[in-house]
């Protein structure tokens, strides 16, 4: 009755029934416990059946272990565990053997190393079936029980004389060795491949198969090969799927002439495997006698054979596609199984780039029209990886109609190859087809549909077209909205309207760096025609972004805008991004700054370029110096830290006219200007009249007069150039902190 009598009663009875005085009953009770499964996972029950693993009578020991490994024991307790290790001890064979497979499924959890060692003891026990169920308790480990003794002892139970033994240690070696895939494991694994029994060979194969590049060495592989023209068809299956999986590395000629051998096997599961390996081991595989065994293959009687024949064929770098293989598959996609047909797709689609003649394009147009959706949506997939190629009006045609197909992956990837394969002229079917695909319910084809509209508008940017992915940039999916901002990143100024601009705008304050980023490069891309207060006021908040690429993207941006976007707030946020973390960053504020020229000579950009010292910023600097109307926005501190830079940088200052420093000095009336004044004229050849609380330069031009605003200033000036041969060439320290003392009014010319 099992489990339909687990009811809490029956088990309260058959847990009393473990201390009855006969011990048959009690050993029955431990039978029926563990038949009940979980239902007799309960404290009461499992205290119960430790108990009895110190039962007097062996049967019952023996169905107590039994029962244990049967219950689910969701939690080990270390009672349970220490009772169970114990009884790997016992004098009774039956006791250690049910001990064994209890600990093999209990130990999955509590792989302890009192258990680990138990078993591995057991695993010298005088019993066969002992030995060969703590092989099994080991395998189910898997990697928990993969230490230097485990792989030891089960390297030497390859070598035990019972067949079972030998077997179940080829098993467990194949879990546990994935990560010990020592030279001695390999060593005897490839031992066991010569083993007199087909099951060992078998399991030596799959052992090799799951440590996978790890056995890849000359003996495993010559081993395998070997084992290809095994008597036994497991034996040969398994060398098969082993080959695919080690012999990536090691695919010689032997072991390829070997799988192609195999590819005329009797067994049509051993012609199966022998195409997937060929397929694991691509360019390597890819030679005559290779691909015409796998055409023949693509005539093969069994479906499973014709389906991995068409997928080998397809990751098998087909340099040049015969006329046979190109018909081969071209026939594959009529098949009558919907798998071969599934994969003829995939192969032409890889192979067709190279190949994509009439009748391979026809009938993959043909294949859109297939009832199996997978089908419909591959030959979409093979279609896009033709390109241009497949670009006809029956391709074309085909592929606005998939559009509309029940199946979410046939739109998707019908999208992808509408963008993929070029249409030079886009018809008005096929945009309306992808403007409407915008609306889709699946998010993947508004995303697909958004990527194909962005390859296709750059030729077709209509009023539809725009107004679309301006509505996709509100998408709630994030990667709509970021390929939104792709497409139209990809129409360039056709996409310059309003409309855009604004809905770009906003998505610079998307939760998503993508979308924000992407929205940055459309923006740089489209060409900010209009420099509204909105749009500065996003930029500049954008500067401020978290995403080191959205902060450079806005720099690059704001530069290109020059001019129109040199207002007061964007400057200063140039000026702050000087100062930023990233250098790619200070660099595109620096050029933006260059492109906005005079309008940014402020204290906090100046004193920011200056704080950078390379070669961006001293070229903004003097764009910025040369074309600024005005020097009077800069600060005395700044000024002292630009003496510096006018010291050791002639050639970038020399260009500056001296009449805009005068003014500076005149309208700021700060004496920082001095040491820059004296330095500017004796550079430039200029020359200088003062008079009272007139000078005039000479020089560059006409004379330029001055009107002073005090006759401190004048007196400054004419201490300046007294002073010159002692303060312009002198220490910088002394120039920062001299006080001119001669002071005297007189009417001279210094030159």
């Amino acid at each position: 009755m099992g489990e339909k009598a687990a009811t809490n009663d029956v088990i309260a009875a058959l847990v009393t029934a473990l201390g009855d005085d006969d011990e048959r009953v009690r050993s029955h009770a431990c039978e029926a416990l563990g038949h009940m499964g979980e239902k007799a996972s309960t404290n009461d029950v499992i205290t119960a059946l430790v108990t009895a693993l110190g039962d007097d009578d062996g049967w019952v020991r023996s169905n107590a272990c039994k029962a244990l490994g049967q219950i689910p024991v969701l939690e080990a307790t270390n009672d349970v565990i220490a009772a169970l290790v114990t009884a790997l001890g016992d004098d009774d064979e039956r006791v250690r053997s049910n001990a064994c497979e209890a600990l093999g499924r209990i130990g999955v959890l509590e792989a302890t190393n009192d258990v680990i060692a138990a078993l591995v003891t057991a695993l010298g026990d005088v019993n066969k079936w002992i030995r060969s169920h703590a092989c099994e308790a080991l395998r189910h480990m898997g990697e928990k029980a993969a230490t230097n003794d485990v792989i030891a002892a089960l390297v030497t139970a390859l070598g035990d004389d019972d067949e079972r033994v030998r077997s179940n240690a080829c098993e467990a070696l194949g879990r546990i060795g994935v990560l010990e895939a020592t030279n001695d494991v390999i060593a005897a694994l490839v031992t066991a491949l010569g083993d007199v029994n087909k099951w060992i060979r078998s399991n030596a194969c799959k052992a090799l198969r799951h440590m996978g590049e790890k056995a890849s060495t000359n003996d495993v592989i010559v081993a395998l090969v070997t084992a290809l023209g095994d008597d036994d068809e497991w034996v040969r299956r398994n060398a098969c799927v082993a080959l695919g999986r080690i012999g990536v590395l090691e695919a010689t000629n032997d072991v390829i002439a070997a799988l192609v051998t195999a590819l005329g096997d009797v067994n049509k599961w051993i012609r199966s495997n022998a195409c997937k390996a060929l397929r694991h081991m691509g360019e390597k595989a890819s030679t005559n006698d290779v691909i015409t065994a796998l055409v023949t293959a693509l005539g093969d009687d069994d479906e499973w054979v014709r389906s991995n024949a068409c997928k080998a064929l397809g990751q098998i770098p087909v340099l040049e596609a015969t006329n046979d293989v190109i018909a081969a598959l071209v026939t594959a996609l009529g098949d009558d199984d919907e798998r071969v047909r599934s994969n003829a797709c995939e192969a032409l689609g890889r192979i067709g780039v190279l190949e994509a003649t009439n009748d391979v394009i026809a009938a993959l147009v043909t294949a859109l029209g297939d009832v199996n959706k997978w089908i419909r949506s591959n030959a979409c997939e093979a279609l896009r990886h033709m390109g241009e190629k497949a670009s006809t009006n029956d391709v074309i045609v085909a592929l606005v109609t998939a559009l509309g197909d029940d199946d979410e992956w046939v739109r998707r990837n019908a999208c992808v190859a509408l963008g993929r394969i070029g249409v030079l002229e886009a018809t008005n079917d096929v945009i309306a087809a992808l403007v409407t695909a915008l609306g889709d319910d699946d998010e993947w084809v508004r995303s697909n549909a958004c990527e194909a509209l962005g390859r296709i508008g750059v030729l077709e940017a209509t009023n539809d077209v725009i107004a679309a992915l301006v509505t996709a940039l509100g998408d709630v999916n994030k990667w709509i909205r970021s390929n939104a901002c792709e497409a139209l990143r990809h129409m360039g100024e056709k996409a310059s309207t309003n409309d855009v601009i604004v809905a770009l705008v906003t998505a610079l304050g998307d939760d998503d760096e993508w979308v924000r980023r992407n929205a940055c490069v459309a923006l740089g891309r489209i060409g900010v025609l209009e420099a509204t207060n909105d749009v500065i006021a996003a930029l500049v908040t954008a500067l401020g972004d978290d995403d080191e690429w959205i902060r450079g993207d806005v720099c690059e941006i704001l530069g290109a805008m020059g001019e129109k976007a040199a207002t007061d707030d964007v400057i200063a946020a140039l000026g702050t991004a000087l100062g930023d973390d990233d250098g790619w960053v200070r660099r595109k504020a620096c050029n933006a700054l260059r492109q906005m020229g005079g309008k940014a000579a402020t204290s906090i950009v100046i004193h920011g370029l200056l704080c950078i010292n390379d070669y961006d910023a001293y070229r903004a600097l003097e764009e910025i110096l040369v074309s600024a109307f005005s020097l009077s926005d800069i600060d005395s501190n700044t000024i002292l830290k630009l003496f510096d830079f006018w010291e050791q940088h002639e050639w970038l200052v020399r260009n500056v006219p001296i009449e805009k420093v005068m003014k500076a000095y005149e309208c700021t009336e700060i004496t920082q200007w001095l040491p820059i004044i004296g330095l500017h004229f004796l550079r430039s050849a200029c020359a200088v009249t003062i008079d009272g609380r007139k000078v005039i330069v000479y020089g560059n031009s006409n004379p330029v007069p001055f009107d002073m605003p005090s006759c401190k200033l004048c007196e400054d000036l004419a201490d300046a150039f007294a002073n010159q041969s002692g303060l312009a060439f002198g220490p910088r320290k002394r120039m920062r902190n001299a006080v001119f003392s001669f002071k005297s009014l007189f009417s001279c010319i210094l030159c």
